[in-house]
Parts: structure tokens; C-alpha cells; sequence
């Protein structure tokens, strides 16, 4: 999780400890819900010493801070420390800070790092039983694994937390702010709001293709790096490390295989972004022919965005950190500059070679659809109008665009 945790471990102490929090003075209840807040983002700070001690921040999780038994053990800690230093403040200070006031504080530290690992371990995973076992444990993150293309700001784990957020806000205004008159009606809209969100992430999740955890990439961590070199894999041009690319040192016989398992699946797919509906499906996950070919390679452990982005940057003369371009026409750009396009010999036999990715540009040059060849001189591409992937032949895309083709471009 990225925004909850600090409204889960509020909402967490407000509910564990409601009857000794009543009866603290107003003052004392602002600074516990001020330190609750606090308290529930402290578990991250490992972000910091991962990067003192040069280690990958997207492995925390990994780390002993993430771990049960180091926040008890701090709580504990704590504890003892407390009872040591207090006999030595002064009146006015224990005339704030009871004894009754502290142990509630100490209490919500706890409370606060549990609540952190309990929400971590929902939606993420955690090594609940460190140090007796390595194991990582989650409960919902395979369940509703997110899609490649679409990231955590568009999954279930994002909406869940818009929910908790939402019930946050409304016991946290009920609490502390000035009573107006539309208060409980806008806070119902927005909770309300936010389980139709969750419902409707949900129902895209279930009808889109999504594999972004890779089976044989040491699941369950969601940033492999297979070669070690502390960049994840989805970022890294030559994941294996071997001075080849991800693009020429594929496996092509296992992305046929993936593209075919891809197409099996019948999920959602749009072939052509042509209104705002086409547009929202393909934010939360549904495949284009783009996506087809990438998701058979990424499944290869060999991504090909990175390959991708790092032939577009050294090609630009203004270099830039933020980059924004089309994925086909650059990935078209790099077969051309290695000279790796041929038109189609349709004298051939088999006409198609399995395994090539190919381009359909028009009369002007531009285009039109891309996609990979199969066996039996079929292909997986997206087409036009089309709201589930399938299997096409050749024959069929032919006779589908007619001669708006110009020209049948493959890599050889």
C-alpha cells in the first residue's frame, strides 16, 4: 500500500483503544490521532536505510524492519525505556503526559506497525515469520494480481485503499471538525463511491489478462532480478546480463508458446482506441496487439520496453529523464535501423516464419497494426472492433484490410 497506511493505523487505534482514548482531554486525543498518523508510515522509513546501505528500496519488504517480531521487540523496548525516564520528568510534563496518557502512546506504536504489516501483508507480502521462516505471505496479491500494463494505480489494491481512505475521512471530520450541515451526505457519497470503484476494478481484473508476477522469477517478489544487478528486471535492457539485449537474446519458441496461452485466455482487448470507452478499458488492462507481443516477451523474462526506451533516448539529441513516445513505432524504428525488416515473401513456404513480430503500414507510410506470427501461418494481433483476444490467420487480416495494406513489413 502507498496512501493508507496512515489512515488504517488511525482507524486500527480508534477502534482498539476507544474507551481509553475517551477518556483523554481533547489536546491529549489530537496528539495521539497526530502520532497514530505518524506512527503508521514509520515502517516504510526502511526506505531510507535500504538507500544508506545501497540496497534496492523496492526489496523493504524483504528487510527485517518488515517483520512482526522487530516491532514488537522495539515496542518492548520502549516500554522498558518509558518507565525508566519517567520518574524523572518533571510536574507540569507528567501532568500531560500521564502514565495512563504514555501507555496509550506506546500502545499505538504497536498497534500503528502491526496495522502497517497487516495492510502490507493484504495486498502485498511480508516475511510474517522471520526469523524462524524465510517464507513470504500475502492473502489477496495473487488473487488480484494487477496487470503488467496498468500498474498499482489502477488495480483493486489501489481502490481498497481509496475505501479506507474515504472511512478515514469521515471518522476523522466526525471527531475533530466543526459540524456542517452536508457533512454525513458527503461522506456517504464518497464511501459510496469508492465501493463502486472497488466493484468495478474487481469486475476489469476478472475480464483482463493479467500476469505481472512471473511464475519461476522467485515468487512471490514482485521485482525480480535475475542477474543481480539491483535493477529490476522491467527496467533492465539485458535482464541476464549477457551484453545481449532482451529483443535478440529471446527465447522464441517460449513467446510463441506465451502468445498462444495469451490468446487462449479470450480476455478483453481493444484493437483500436477510437472513444473514450476504448480508452478506459485499455487503462485498466485490456490487450492490443502491442501488449500481446510484449506480454509474451515479458513472460519470457525478456521485456522489451527497456530495450525500447534505451534505443529512443540515445537517438534523441536533447536528452531528457522524462520521455514520452509510441512503443510500436520506435520498436519499428529499432528493427529498421538493424535493418531487420523485410517485406513478406508470399511465395514462401510456409509463408509465415513462427515467432516474427510484424507491422501492416499503409498507403501513407504509417502504421496500422502490428503483431507475431504463430504456427500453421497464424498470427496474434488485435483487430479493429474486436473486444476479446483470439487467434487469426493470415489469410484472415489479409482479407480484413484489403488493400489498405501497403505493405507487409516482418523481422527476418
Amino acid at each position: 500500500m502507498f496512501l493508507a497506511h496512515a489512515p488504517i493505523s488511525y482507524l486500527a487505534n480508534e477502534v482498539i483503544q476507544k474507551k481509553k482514548i475517551s477518556g483523554l482531554k481533547n489536546s491529549q486525543q489530537v496528539l495521539l490521532a497526530i502520532l497514530s498518523l505518524l506512527f503508521g508510515i514509520l515502517p516504510d522509513f526502511d526506505f531510507f536505510i535500504l538507500s544508506i546501505l545501497k540496497i534496492p528500496t523496492y526489496t523493504h519488504h524483504n528487510f527485517f524492519t518488515h517483520t512482526p517480531i522487530y516491532w514488537i521487540g522495539l515496542w518492548l523496548l520502549l516500554v522498558l525505556l518509558s518507565k525508566v525516564v519517567y520518574p524523572y520528568l518533571n510536574t507540569k510534563t507528567k501532568q500531560f503526559l500521564t502514565k495512563d496518557f504514555l501507555n496509550i502512546i506506546l500502545n499505538s506504536f504497536l498497534i500503528a506497525g502491526l496495522s502497517h504489516l497487516l495492510a502490507d501483508l493484504l495486498v502485498g507480502n511480508i516475511v510474517l515469520l522471520f526469523p524462524f521462516s524465510g517464507f513470504h505471505f500475502t492473502i489477496l496479491k495473487y488473487l488480484l494480481e494487477p496487470s503488467y500494463f496498468t500498474g498499482y494505480f489502477s488495480s483493486v489494491y489501489f481502490a481498497i485503499e481509496i475505501i479506507i481512505i474515504a472511512i478515514f475521512f469521515f471518522s476523522f471530520s466526525k471527531k475533530f471538525l466543526k459540524k456542517q450541515r452536508w457533512d454525513n451526505i458527503l461522506a456517504y457519497i464518497l464511501i459510496s463511491l469508492s465501493v463502486i470503484y472497488l466493484c468495478f476494478t474487481v469486475f476489469m481484473n476478472l475480464q483482463t489478462y493479467n500476469n505481472s508476477f512471473l511464475e519461476g522469477s522467485n515468487k512471490p517478489y514482485i521485482d525480480y532480478d535475475v542477474d543481480f544487478d539491483t535493477l529490476r528486471d522491467v527496467e533492465d535492457w539485458d535482464v541476464d546480463n549477457d551484453g545481449i539485449n532482451n529483443i535478440e537474446d529471446a527465447d522464441y519458441e517460449n513467446i510463441i508458446e506465451n502468445a498462444q496461452k495469451i490468446i487462449d485466455s479470450n480476455k478483453m482487448a481493444v484493437g483500436e482506441a477510437e472513444n473514450f470507452t476504448d480508452k478506459i478499458l485499455l487503462h485498466y488492462g485490456a490487450l492490443n496487439s502491442y501488449r500481446l507481443v510484449s506480454q509474451a516477451f515479458y513472460e519470457n523474462l525478456s521485456p522489451i520496453e527497456p530495450v525500447i526506451k534505451d534505443f529512443y533516448i540515445k537517438s534523441l539529441e536533447e536528452k531528457s529523464y522524462l520521455v514520452n513516445f509510441d512503443y510500436v513505432e520506435i520498436l519499428r524504428n529499432y528493427f529498421q535501423s538493424n535493418n531487420s525488416l523485410l517485406d513478406l515473401n508470399f511465395q514462401a513456404n510456409p509463408i509465415l516464419v513462427p515467432g516474427k513480430i510484424f507491422f501492416l503500414i499503409d498507403t501513407n507510410r504509417e502504421i496500422m497494426n502490428m503483431g507475431i506470427t504463430l504456427y500453421d501461418n497464424s498470427v496474434g494481433i488485435v483487430l479493429p472492433g474486436e473486444r476479446k483476444i483470439q487467434r487469426h490467420s493470415l489469410e484472415g487480416i489479409i482479407k480484413f484490410y484489403g488493400d489498405t495494406i501497403s505493405t507487409f513489413q516482418i523481422v527476418q
